[in-house]
C-alpha cells in the first residue's frame, strides 16, 4: 500500500492477501493487513473502484478468496456459513452481523448481533453461521477475505423461519432473499 503517497492501491492489497494466505500464520497476518487498510476507511472508500455488482471477486485460487462486497440498504443476506476463515474490513458504512448457532435437527438459533463499523475488521472462524445487512441507511462496503477457494466448497444456507438447511447454491439464495423481503 502506498500509504505515504496518500493513495489506496486495490491491486497492492489484493497483492499483499495473496501473499499473506500462503503464510504459515495466515489468519494472524490478513487480519493485520485489513485493520492496517481500514484504519483511514475514507480514504479507502474515496479510492477503491465503483463496482457496479454488490459482489465482485478480486481474486481467487486454492488459498484465498478477495471479494468486494455491498449490502444494500433494506437488503439482508441470508444466514450462510462459509466452511473457512472468513476477515471482514468495513470501509463504509456498517454491516450488522447477526450469529447463528445450530440447535439440532438442522435448525439454528441466534446467538448474538455484532455491528462491524468503517474502520472495523471482524474475523470468523470456519464453522461461523451469520446474516448480513447494512446498519446504517446507506449501503455498506467492505473487503471480504475468505482462507480457501469459496465458490468451490460445500457450504449451507439456513431458512431461520422454517428450521430449514439447505445447500448453498444461487436458486435457494434468491429464495431466501425474496422470503426475507415478503
Amino acid at each position: 500500500m502506498t500509504e505515504q503517497q496518500g493513495e489506496f492501491s486495490i491491486d497492492q492489497l489484493v497483492d499483499d492477501l495473496k501473499k499473506a494466505a500462503l503464510l504459515e500464520d495466515a489468519k494472524a497476518q490478513v487480519k493485520s493487513i485489513l485493520e492496517r487498510t481500514v484504519k483511514n476507511p475514507e480514504w479507502v472508500g474515496i479510492s477503491i473502484p465503483d463496482y457496479a455488482d454488490d459482489d465482485v471477486i478480486l481474486f481467487e485460487d486454492d488459498s484465498v478468496s478477495i471479494w468486494h462486497c455491498r449490502f444494500q440498504m433494506g437488503l439482508s443476506v441470508p444466514a450462510h456459513d462459509h466452511q473457512m476463515v472468513a476477515t471482514i474490513a468495513v470501509y463504509q458504512g456498517a454491516e450488522r452481523n447477526v450469529m447463528w448457532f445450530s440447535s439440532g435437527a438442522g435448525g439454528i438459533k441466534q446467538k448474538t448481533e455484532i455491528l462491524v463499523n468503517a474502520g472495523d475488521v471482524l474475523q470468523l472462524g470456519p464453522n461461523a453461521i451469520h446474516s448480513v445487512s447494512s446498519a446504517v441507511d446507506f449501503d455498506s462496503c467492505a473487503i471480504h477475505v475468505y482462507l480457501g477457494k469459496l465458490t468451490t466448497v460445500e457450504r449451507s444456507l439456513f431458512d431461520t423461519k422454517n428450521g430449514i438447511v439447505m445447500h448453498y447454491d444461487g436458486d435457494n439464495y434468491q429464495r431466501l432473499v425474496s422470503a426475507d423481503r415478503a
